[in-house]
């Protein structure tokens, strides 16, 4: 496996994770990353993609 896939499976594990947090009413992007408002915008959209490329990557095999 490529450390392009592994950093791709481990961005959209952290997003995974991140959702789970916020379910319990704790945001970890917007927590740490919330001073800068386009920063948590652009964090979840490259978390978007490397969960689409690691579906990908797992449905392609």
């Amino acid at each position: 496996m490529s450390w392009q896939v592994k950093t791709a499976l481990v961005l959209a594990n952290i997003g995974a994770i991140n959702w789970g947090l916020n379910e319990l009413g704790w945001n970890a992007v917007d927590s740490l990353l919330g001073s800068i408002s386009w920063l948590p915008v652009l964090v979840y959209y490259v978390v978007a993609i490397c969960g689409v490329f690691g579906l990908y990557k797992v449905l392609s095999k």
